[in-house]
């Protein structure tokens, strides 16, 4: 969790699925970057939409083959992050008979770096993500 020091870059990612998939793989990754300290969940949203294309939430118990285990340790983790316009966003890139499963986390990785940092009197200046366009320019420019 971020702390009065630190705070990890926050981001998210969106997957689609037909419907009728298994998610319960996916969590059980997610679980495991959570349990080793590595990503903090701040919000989780199933979503599809319905006959006209607006948003309907889809509760984990409802989700084909995700285990009572990872309904309960996710449990109570939406907090309303993706608001509506965010649901509204995805369901209209959904194609008919899909959903999406939509996770904001905060990247915990280098927290343990971050404690020594600010233990040996640091100051976090700046965090955040790379454009990956301007990554892509970048890494082409090395090819030639």
């Amino acid at each position: 969790m971020a702390t009065d020091q630190y705070v990890g870059p926050v981001d998210f990612l969106v997957f689609a699925f037909p419907d009728g998939t298994s998610i319960a793989a996916g969590l059980s990754a997610v679980l495991d970057r959570v349990d080793a300290g590595g990503i903090e969940i701040l919000d989780l949203a199933c979503v599809t939409r319905n006959d006209d294309g607006r948003p309907l939430r889809i509760r984990l118990a409802e989700m084909d083959g995700v285990t009572p285990t990872q309904i309960s340790q996710l449990e109570g983790i939406e907090s309303d992050i993706l608001d509506n316009d965010d649901l509204a966003r995805i369901a209209a890139e959904l194609d008919p008979q899909h959903f999406a499963v939509a996770i904001v986390y905060e990247d915990r990785s280098l927290a343990s770096a971050a404690a020594a940092w600010t233990a040996a009197n640091g100051t976090e200046l700046f965090s955040g993500g790379v454009d990956i366009d301007d990554l892509a320019t970048t890494i082409q420019g090395f090819d030639q």
